[in-house]
């Protein structure tokens, strides 16, 4: 199918490409309806998707464990990922690097559509700027975390492995840390309280030069997470995936998080407390290193270099 003027951004849906301001969903969707909706988030590097089959891979394999009968194949789904966005990196600046968002969903609700009408799931694509101007403080400064009270939800009703689209219970967790410390985003516990993963990232401490992280079964397997501890054993480090306790979380070395907008970005407070006389540290620093040869980008340079050029005029 054809895309739309090329002066516009676009999405896909269902098969069909449209300009990208009618990126809506009817309120008749169980997305909105139920919050039931899985997704993925791919960012480009050098105008590149970045790691796209292991993103959409988890996302099939979602669906599939979730039961949301997606009607494309992941060559599919690939293609018109990266359709959308070839299309709609040229309407932005040579600086600018993109998010794409894939989700699905059911699809309709009977209940408001009285069983009438289409009743296939939902398949989305859509793209946005990424914002570097986010996580540019954090950049230079680090993050603040802290233990929330809010806990895990427990994987008899959700399966941490799926990365699903209600933030409900870490929206909440936010809330109630930054009760105590605003500036902080929360650490999640499970029941029995163990260290877990934040909102949007997953964990690792550093003790001794060696990488420690909630189970790969315990929480959202993050491709983000899988890069780390790959470039960490091809520099020599060891990893632990094992469960650990706030009170080891609070005597680490360092601690940092992976998500796929900033790649790694180190922690330099936790409840209030600094992590460590230096920041970012040692196999911080290493790491991100490794990572940004491996892809040919300095990876926090870049994020402050777009979060400059996004900076509006008033506060140059």
């Amino acid at each position: 199918m054809s895309i739309h003027a090329a002066d516009k951004k676009i999405f896909w849906k269902n098969g069909r490409y449209l300009p990208a301001d009618q990126a809506f969903l009817p309120v008749e969707d169980v997305g909105i309806v139920h919050g039931i909706a899985l997704t993925e988030m791919i960012r480009t590097f050098s105008s590149r998707l970045y790691e796209s089959t292991r993103h959409l891979t988890r996302l099939l394999k979602s669906t599939e464990q979730i039961g949301i009968p997606v009607q494309f194949s992941m060559d599919e789904i690939q293609k018109q990922l990266e359709e959308v966005v070839a299309h709609n990196r040229k309407l932005s600046p040579d600086w600018q690097e993109l998010g794409a968002i894939i989700f699905a969903t059911p699809g309709l609700n009977r209940t408001y559509t009285g069983g009438m009408g289409d009743e296939q799931p939902t398949l989305v694509i859509h793209t946005f700027d990424l914002p570097g101007e986010l996580w540019s403080r954090a950049v230079k400064q680090g993050q603040h975390l802290a233990i929330s009270k809010v806990p895990q939800v427990p994987e008899e009703c959700l399966p941490p492995t799926v990365k699903y689209r209600s933030r409900l219970a870490f929206y909440l967790a936010d809330r109630e840390t930054r009760t105590k410390y605003p500036d902080a985003s929360a650490i999640l516990l499970n029941q029995n309280g163990m260290v877990r993963e934040t909102g949007t990232a997953n964990l690792f401490l550093v003790k001794n030069d060696q990488l420690w992280t909630a189970p790969r079964e315990t929480v959202l397997p993050g491709i983000s997470r899988a890069v780390v501890i790959e470039i960490a054993k091809e520099l020599g480090l060891q990893v632990h995936e094992k469960d650990f306790s706030p009170a080891e979380l609070e005597t680490a070395d360092e601690i940092f998080t992976t998500s796929t907008p900033y790649c790694l970005l180190g922690v330099s407070r936790l409840n209030g407390e600094p992590v460590s006389t230096h920041f970012p540290g040692k196999i911080t620093r290493l790491l991100l290193e490794a990572w940004s040869k491996r892809i040919g980008v300095d990876i926090h340079a870049q994020l402050l270099e777009i979060a400059r050029h996004r900076e509006p005029v008033s506060e140059m």
